[in-house]
């Protein structure tokens, strides 16, 4: 709102004046400050829990009691508002913030004894003192948000006593010791400054009533018109008698009366069934598109390949060939065949949501954005496409859209079933202190598609079906390499594995780049483009970028204050525009972004390695790739960096030893050593072995593989050894190796060498083998991954491998380069698979990895040869290979299964393949593969083929079980309000369930009239279906009301209307119970399905009800209570509540972990997919159940996971003070909790780590 004075008004042709001494009596900052602050105070209302209350203009501008678990008495949240954006940014010395400090302090005299909380909201960011800067340059509320956080006081207790404080504060700052000035003023002050202004406030709110839609049963345009009168009523609070309280009831009551509407339910049937389309408030496909685009643009990654334009056309031709083929995707599954698809195709899939996983440099991103582009381009789906890397919260992600689109409504938007939301960098979203905004953004697109990409999966991401991202096959590799590079020797094996990562074949083939490590690459990317800039420039970068990643941060603004203090003590000028003349990181909304996340890395490792602050850097995990990278190119510790991080990380130490490349360990690390690995505790041995092979020790290499092998004894099997287990270190020991294989845990080395190693193990391998140190089938297993081929000695053990080890192929499989090996398969297939896997499924599962890894078109030409004479089950089998071969092969061998009418092509009957011409596709409807055929020819001509379909259709449905026509119609996009009457009045009877399913399909096509057509038949006749089909029709419902925004209703015998799913599943319960689908449609109307549990179900059909919810359920408090009653329906807390723990009381989790009908393993998984802080009395009740136990490494990551929203002294006080302090149950308990919030906490003693500035 501007506050600009007005002087004159009127028609400008004969203006008004207005008095000189009454324009400076505008009130416009005066008024916008009382509206903003109504805002805000709406804003607390609707963000109110049940129990609590809120004040207007009592204690503050608004004040909160909180009713907290765990908590004897209230707590008292007072929250001051300034809407002071335009009279600038606020400091230390800003009178507001001064009054701000004295008023908790005043509030706090008052209230002895009690939790006082003060929150300063301000439209005004935090600026930079001027006068009485504090020493350290660090603006002052900055210097206060880290001195609440646990950093030192001191520097701002001085700041404090250099201002005018009341003679009370100035007493109590002067006098107060330092954890006292931090516990009473400095923590319970927050500054919220660079809050939304009061319009984007107003959206803000209007958009929390919109997601409650659902809730209220409201239409989008309702709810969000409902905060009109929540605003309303807080002015009437604000303005009327005391006691001025607003609480949770009284907002429920207001929003139910905001969004009520008395409409007759028959009237409402039939306007809907004449007026159904898409709700005004969803955007037109045109905007949406807009839109799509909008974000794509912005969201463009950056493109090594523009960083070299005078690249050779050879070698960029190369690198086009090398990616035009669009990457494939497999399901990561561990008990069935997996699944194979692009990346376009899981807009598709029944299930909505997908993670796709990638080690970096992998290409997940450019894969992501290049299929919203191609998506958007088809018209399939509208992608908006996030990235998220350095999103710090779920509003972030918000604000991109909202920024794209002013005015979006975003409860709608990502109901409309157009879209389909892309997050790139899910991993990397939010960090773990912000555990919770995960599932935050999962419940804001429960109604949406989402596909988004990660490094890792953790466990929040039970809700999302995973798959990875394959790399580039090896011979694709080599092709590019020698197409690029022509007259030059190819690179041995081990470079082109390197070279599968797009980004690393990128930089290979553009640039002159050469080595067998990604960090070498990169420094030699990095020097390719340096050339004519100064050299000193890499190091100021380097060290620039170091202090951001130590700060975890990735700020366009620091980078260039960074810059520019090291550029001055190096006398360069301007490092700016050297930045830019470099190009590699680019400034996009206020971040800085570089060419990719690897190269950061690297930058920050030779930062790090360059000034030699590994005791700074020991804490965050992170830093340990940036290390390893840096370390690749070249660069060298210091021994002062060694010295400093031994005994808080003897990896680390080991591995910044080992870059020095001297003789022996330094002293400090050898003694460290000496003490570990005769440590009794495990845990601690556990360190020591890991920083051995991490650290090429190889005077230790016997030592660390006795801890492995005690390790196996105790059945333990940390993940960290995966990594460390290096088969190029090992080769050169392969003596000590030989000596040791055979003892327990011999199976990670053997899978090792078979992921990583090369075929020098071949010989080494064979004379294990022959020595009886292990079996035939784990040495051939083991060769047929490393080597490449099939050794000689390994062909008499092929069939043994394959009948009782087939899961040993998956190396050879995912390594792509054993042509060899699938050659084999492709021969001997039929025979493979009638005798030798027998009925094995999943043996047969591994031939077909091994093939559609490691096969090439000759061997898929030689089974398509043969493929005629197979019998069935081989046929039906190598079916799964071909659909995930992919194009064109599906077509070439669906022309010759299809063809006959067998009946046991189902793999390959079901995949669409447009290559087909609609001659064969009748031929296979012919036959009597009328799915396939029907599906071709409608995606080739769409609704024009619905006359001929109509026109098959026989006159009267009764009696007949399969209508191939009609049971196709459900391919159709759309289909014309014409199809329901053609279809209808053929119904006959008696009707075959398969028959009405199908007609129930078809009509649900005819968009919008189809639905309300079948709701109102049910309506009308309910008993007229039995629950299966009923079931069916709500599942078409909700389709069709997620794309129209429409609720229909119905009214039953009382008057009383309720939604269609809720009625039809009333109307089931009371009249036709059918054992199966009645769960299934209470289920799809989970709070009715609740109340029917909790008052009207016996023990047997509750438990079918409590299946069939599948984990949705939400805390509600009888019906935990009636689980708990009941031995047989508290065992099923886990599945009922499995989404829903974060949000229980403690009371109510402590009553679960407590039951001995509950099955704690399975409560204890499901825990640990939440973290919340308020549960910290459960935590320590786990964390002293688990270390008390038998040691179990998996129960003590469950435990370790729920501790990743703690802030870092909260998270210490926890471990500090667990049992079993410092014996090795706790060691391995603390590792996982710093697995889990990839930090420091401990030093090798088990000492907490304290960070001080």
């Amino acid at each position: 709102m501007s506050t600009t004075s007005v002087s004159v008004f009127g028609d400008p042709s004969r203006i008004w004046n207005v008095p000189p001494e009454d324009v400076s009596r505008q009130a416009t900052a005066s008024l916008r400050g009382y509206v903003y602050q109504l805002h805000a105070s709406a804003a607390a209302w609707l963000a109110l829990r049940a129990d609590d209350e809120l004040y207007l203009e009592v204690a503050e501008d608004y004040t909160e009691l909180l009713r907290e678990q765990g908590a004897v008495d209230d707590v008292l949240k007072a929250t001051q508002v300034k809407d002071t954006r335009e009279s600038g940014a606020v400091t230390l010395n800003s009178p507001d913030v001064l009054n701000a400090i004295e008023s908790l302090h005043r509030l706090r005299a008052c209230n002895l004894g009690r939790e006082v909380r003060f929150v300063f909201l301000t439209t005004s960011r935090i600026g930079q003192e001027w006068k009485d800067a504090l020493p350290s340059g660090v603006a002052g509320l900055t210097a206060w948000e880290a001195a609440a956080s646990g950093r030192d006081v001191e520097e701002l207790r001085a700041a404090l006593l250099q201002r005018t404080l009341s003679e009370e504060l100035r007493t109590f700052v002067t006098n107060s010791l330092p954890e006292q000035l931090r516990a009473e003023l400095l923590s319970p002050l927050v500054f919220a400054c660079g809050a939304q202004d009061w319009r984007s406030l107003e959206e803000s709110n209007r958009r929390t009533i919109m997601d409650l839609r659902k809730e209220l049963q409201s239409t989008a345009d309702m709810a969000r018109r409902a905060y009109d009168a929540v605003f309303r009523d807080a002015v009437a609070c604000a303005l009327g008698p005391a006691p001025r309280c607003l609480s949770g009831t009284q907002l429920q009551a207001c929003l139910e009366r905001a969004t009520s509407i008395a409409v007759p339910s028959s009237v409402a049937v039939d306007w809907l069934g004449e007026r159904a389309a898409l709700p005004s408030t969803t955007l037109s496909i045109d905007e949406l598109r807009d839109l799509a685009e909008s974000l794509i643009e912005t969201g463009t990654p950056p493109s090594v390949g523009l960083l070299f334009p005078a690249a050779r056309a050879a070698a960029r031709d190369a690198l086009l060939g090398a990616f035009s083929v669009e990457p494939l995707l497999t399901e990561i599954i561990s008990d069935s065949a997996p699944a194979s698809a692009s990346l376009p195709d899981l807009v598709e899939l029944s299930e909505k949501k997908h993670l796709i996983v990638g080690q970096p440099g992998s290409g997940k991103t450019h894969a992501l954005w290049r299929a919203a582009n191609e998506l958007l381009t088809a018209g399939t789906i509208i992608p908006l496409y996030l990235p998220a890397g350095q999103a710090t919260c779920w509003n972030d992600l918000e604000d991109m859209i909202t920024g794209a689109a002013p005015g979006i409504e975003l409860s709608t938007l990502f109901q409309d079933p157009r879209i389909c939301v892309f997050i790139d960098s899910w991993s990397e979203f939010a960090g773990a202190a912000q555990a919770g905004e995960k599932r935050r953004a999962l419940r804001a697109l429960r109604s949406a598609r989402l596909v988004a990409t990660a490094k890792l999966a953790d466990i929040d991401d039970g809700a999302l079906k995973h798959w990875t991202l394959n790399l580039l096959p090896p011979d694709r590799v080599a092709r590019a390499v020698a197409a690029a590079t022509p007259g030059e020797t190819l690179p041995p094996s081990s470079v082109i594995d390197l070279l599968r990562l797009p980004l690393l074949l990128a930089i290979h083939v553009l640039s002159d780049a050469r080595s067998a490590t990604t960090g070498d690459l990169l420094r030699q990317f990095h020097e390719h483009l340096m050339r004519g800039l100064p050299e000193r420039f890499t190091e100021v970068l380097a060290e620039a970028v170091a202090e951001l990643s130590l700060s975890e941060g990735r700020s366009y603004g620091r980078l260039v204050h960074e810059l520019q203090t090291r550029a001055a003590k190096a006398d360069l000028t301007d490092p700016v525009r050297l930045l830019r003349s470099l190009g590699t990181i680019l400034e996009r909304g206020g971040q800085a972004v570089p060419v990719h996340d690897l190269y950061w890395s690297w930058l920050a490792g030779r930062g790090l390695l360059g000034n030699a602050v590994a005791e700074r850097a020991v804490g965050s995990l992170r830093t340990r790739e940036s290390y390893a990278l840096a370390i690749q190119a070249g660069g060298c510790a210091t021994e002062s960096d060694v010295n400093a991080t031994v005994r808080d990380d003897i990896v680390l130490a080991a591995v910044l030893d080992a870059s020095r490349s001297a003789e022996r360990p330094m002293p400090a690390l050898s003694e460290a050593f000496s003490h570990a690995l005769a440590d009794p505790r495990l845990a601690v041995r556990n360190r020591a072995a890991l920083a051995a092979l991490e650290g090429g020790r190889t005077e230790l290499l016997r030592p660390a593989l006795e801890v492995l092998a005690e390790l196996g004894r105790s059945s333990m099997y940390p993940s960290e050894w995966k990594q460390a287990l290096h088969p190029n270190a090992l080769f050169a020991q392969r003596a000590t190796l030989a000596d040791w294989i055979g003892s327990p845990n011999s199976g990670l080395v053997l899978d090792a060498i078979a992921e990583d190693g090369g075929p020098e193990w071949r010989p080494w391998l064979e004379q294990v083998a022959a020595d009886g140190r292990i079996s035939w089938v784990e040495a051939s297993a083991t060769a047929l991954g490393c080597c490449g081929d099939v050794p000689q000695w390994v062909r008499p053990h092929l069939d043994t491998v394959i009948a009782s080890r087939a899961w040993m192929l998956r190396a050879a499989a995912a390594r792509r380069g054993n042509r060899t090996l699938a050659r084999f398969i492709a021969v001997e297939y039929e025979r493979l698979v009638e005798s030798v896997a027998e009925q094995n499924f999943g043996t047969c599962v591994e031939l077909n990895r091994v093939l559609v890894g490691c096969g090439d078109d000759e061997v898929f030409g030689l089974l398509l040869s043969q493929f005629p004479s197979m019998r069935s089950r081989a046929q039906e089998l190598l079916g799964f290979a071909v659909v995930e071969r992919g194009s064109p092969w599906v077509a070439r061998y669906q022309r010759v299964a299809l063809a006959t009418g067998a009946p046991h092509h189902h793999k390959l009957a079901k995949e669409l393949s447009l290559e087909i011409d609609d001659e064969t596709a009748r031929a296979w409807i012919a036959a009597g593969h009328d799915e396939a055929g029907w599906r071709v020819l409608i995606a080739r001509h769409g609704e024009a083929l619905l006359p001929e379909m109509i026109g098959q259709l026989p006159p009267s449905f009764a009696g007949i079980h399969h209508i191939p026509a009609l049971a196709h119609m459900h391919w159709l996009s759309n289909a014309p309000d014409t199809l329901i009457d053609e279809v209808w009045r053929r119904l006959g009877s008696p009707m075959q369930p398969k028959a009405m399913q199908d007609v129930l399909n078809a009509i649900a096509r005819v968009y919008p009239k189809g639905i309300p057509h079948i709701v109102r038949f049910i309506a009308e006749q309910p008993n007229a279906l039995p629950s299966y089909h009923l079931r069916q029709a709500l599942l078409l419902y909700e389709d069709w009301q997620k794309r129209s925004g429409i609720v229909l209703g119905v009214k039953t015998a009382d008057g009383t209307e309720r939604a269609f799913p809720d009625w039809i599943a009333l109307h089931s319960a009371r009249s036709q119970w059918e054992d199966h689908f009645t769960p299934e449609l209470l289920a799809l109307s989970p709070e009715l399905a609740i109340d029917y549990v909790v008052h009207h179900l016996d023990d047997e059909r509750a438990a079918a009800v409590l299946n069939a919810l599948r984990g949705t359920t939400a805390y509600s408090a009888p019906l935990l209570d009636r689980m708990l009653a009941v031995p047989a329906l508290a065992a099923l807390v886990p599945q009922v509540f499995a989404d829903g723990f974060d949000l229980f009381p403690v009371e109510a989790l402590q009553r679960c972990i407590g039951s001995n009908d509950i099955d704690q393993d399975s409560l204890l998984y499901r825990l640990a997919a939440t973290a919340n802080p308020m549960h910290r009395a459960v935590h320590e009740e786990l964390i002293a159940r688990v270390l008390e136990g038998t040691l179990k490494l998996h129960h003590l990551r469950y435990v370790a996971d729920m501790l990743r929203a703690y802030s870092r002294e909260e998270v210490l006080c926890i471990i500090d003070a667990a049992p079993h302090a410092r014996e090795d149950c706790w060691f391995w308990f603390v590792r996982s909790v710093e697995a889990a919030r990839g930090e420091r906490l401990i030093n090798e003693d088990g000492a907490v780590r304290h960070i001080s500035l």
